[in-house]
């Protein structure tokens, strides 16, 4: 279609020189396009070039839901957000489904800015959920993204290195809490029966950087009493470590100096 021939048709009778008139003529031609443009896309194209032509804002067609048809009345979707998790999406097959088509539709027949809400209380969210909004943009978006979250991004904090030998290491104490399945409690002191290098799988392990070079595996008596392994880093401001000659200052009820 040729737009631009289209609408000097439709709005050649108007007074373009009024705000008054110039409305008439987008008027006019949102109508014409109501009437005359199902696809959604060249919707938008043209009324951006009615836009253009007149200097006002586009009126576009959001609602990818008639493209991808109605919902089905057995879609459920469910999003929640806890602060230690993050945001959780949770759908039963016929509510992915849903997603998908829509995902595909907002991938493929989709521009910059174009974007679909989904609303509690509306098929397909379900329950007490949160709304979820998904914008398509192009790689530039995110371009601006990074150079902008570059900007606002602290420099990464420096991690002091310990005067510490591991073989020293005769107890330590927690000073943030862990998963609670590892049966270790904050500001508690734990007698380390052994020292190692951290080369186990499937254990879990506390890691402050990606170099593993000062993550030890530390056996550990746990709250139930039994030995229990877990790696450290020896550097972890959030573990203090503690050396025989300590525990005898403490059992001696001195003051012990943590390393």
């Amino acid at each position: 279609m040729d737009h631009a021939r289209v609408i000097e048709s439709l709005i050649g009778e108007y007074d373009l020189n009024t705000e008054t008139e110039k409305k008439k003529a987008y008027q006019k031609c949102q109508e014409y396009a109501e009437r005359h443009i199902a696809a959604r896309l060249e919707f938008n194209a043209f009324m951006k070039v009615v836009a253009e032509r007149l200097g006002m804002a586009p009126t576009r067609k959001e609602d990818f839901r008639e493209e991808v048809g109605d919902v089905p009345k057995c879609a459920k979707l469910y999003l929640t957000y806890a602060p230690k998790v993050g945001p959780e999406l949770t759908g039963n097959a016929d509510g992915l489904r849903y997603l998908a088509a829509l995902l595909a539709e907002l991938a493929e027949q989709a521009v910059e800015h174009d974007h679909v809400h989904l609303d509690p209380g509306a098929l397909p969210m379900y329950g007490r959920t949160y709304p979820l909004t998904i914008y398509h943009e192009p790689d530039a978006w995110f371009g601006r993204l990074d150079e902008s979250e570059s900007k606002e991004r602290p420099g990464k904090p420096v991690i002091a290195a310990r005067d510490i030998q591991p073989f020293e290491i005769a107890a330590l104490c927690l000073l943030a809490n862990v998963p609670p399945d590892l049966l270790l409690t904050k500001h508690k002191l734990y007698r380390v029966l052994f020292v190692d290098t951290c080369k186990e799988r499937g254990v879990w392990k506390k890691c402050i950087r990606a170099s593993r070079e000062r993550l030890f595996l530390f056996t550990v008596v746990n709250d139930d009493g039994a030995p229990q392994h877990f790696g450290f880093d020896l550097d972890d401001p959030e573990v203090l470590f503690f050396s025989r000659q300590d525990i005898a200052r403490l059992s001696a009820g001195g003051p012990a100096g943590a390393l």
